[in-house]
């Protein structure tokens, strides 16, 4: 009789390949930095299906979840039924691209305001052969995710990269992730993104102008809302299949929850509400504003916001959100959301 095996697919159809070259089976802060290896230094085979892919593998065929300590998704992975573990991989479905750090705003909560990014993060004889590098990892591939440490329409690489990616593997749909502000019909176009695009996704932290500027260093408020009702079109026309809005709760922002979840429905999109990636070095900011934390002098107000009938009523568009960060609370409203929904 087969042994039960706890069974996550990440490692056998997901690659995310980030700053550096380095390559993750899952997002790197739940997996404790675990790289399959880098595609500046090895070939597509040597990581894929080399040691360290094979021992990860190996380690979640024997339930051992050591590596993966920020993982929010155990509870919901299927047993399956299996003789033998399966260490080597076909080429991998998805591929999440997080080259560039490179964005045209500073959020507050995402860089501090000295932050530079490090101009060494792609090798400088290589920029010119990233899609050669890339190509065993997307010869398989369904679907492309970018940008997730940067902005995909401000960066060069990530634009020229995305452009490559769609003329040369026409199958290939993608899933974009944007502040929004270049995120027009000129752009699209001119990255060849026109019926491809499997998720748009738009980061939008605040409802009104005046908070918005607040937390978007450098941003553009007019400029993004009248792309969001753009992207509505798209999204109505079919020529977009999920539109999604990100929006990071804080004490400066969480009053307008009710008000985005009215907007998210006007435009015809989801709402994803995120806490703070607590991992990040901005401490003293996050005490301030990190109303998830029960101890937060507004936490009950949070509550209060979540229990009101925009929430209650909201069920269709509220996702459930990933929670990229580490230290969530059982007490958080996250959790609240999951089981009231």
């Amino acid at each position: 009789m087969a042994d039960k095996h706890i069974y996550c697919p990440n490692p056998y159809i997901l690659a995310e390949i980030m700053p550096f070259g380095n390559v993750y089976p899952c997002s790197c802060g739940w997996i404790r930095g675990y790289s399959f290896g880098n595609i500046f230094e090895k070939s597509y085979d040597e990581i894929w299906n080399g040691d360290r892919a094979k021992e990860f593998r190996q380690k979640l065929y024997d339930n051992d979840f050591s590596l993966c300590p920020g993982c929010q998704n155990l509870e919901i992975l299927q047993e399956i039924n299996d003789n033998e573990p399966k260490l080597v991989s076909a080429p991998p479905e998805r591929i999440l691209l997080g080259l560039d750090e490179y964005c045209d705003v500073k959020c507050i909560f995402c860089r501090p305001e000295n932050y530079k990014v490090n101009p060494n993060l792609i090798p400088k004889d290589k920029e010119d052969k990233l899609l050669e590098i890339l190509t065993p990892w997307l010869k398989n591939a369904k679907y492309v995710k970018t940008n997730a440490v940067g902005e995909v329409f401000a960066s060069k690489i990530s634009r020229d990269l995305i452009k490559n990616i769609a003329l040369n593997f026409p199958n290939i749909k993608f899933e974009i992730i944007t502040n929004g502000i270049q995120c027009t019909k000129e752009n699209i176009e001119q990255l060849n993104l026109t019926n491809r695009i499997s998720m748009m996704t738009v980061s939008l932290h605040a409802f009104k102008e005046e908070t918005y500027n607040k937390i978007v260093k450098g941003g553009n408020y007019k400029k993004v809302i009248e792309n969001l009702y753009y992207l509505s079109e798209l999204k109505k026309s079919g020529q977009i299949e999920r539109f999604e809005l990100h929006y990071t709760v804080t004490s400066i922002n969480y009053k307008e929850m009710p008000l985005m979840i009215k907007f998210a429905r006007e435009i015809g999109a989801n709402i994803r509400f995120l806490g703070l990636d607590c991992s990040r070095d901005l401490e003293e900011l996050y005490k301030k504003i990190n109303i998830q934390d029960k101890h937060h002098p507004k936490y009950n107000d949070l509550v209060k916001v979540v229990h009101s009938k925009e929430f209650v009523n909201a069920k269709d568009i509220v996702v459930q959100g990933w929670e990229y960060f580490t230290g969530l609370k059982k007490n958080s409203f996250f959790t609240y959301i999951k089981n009231k929904f």
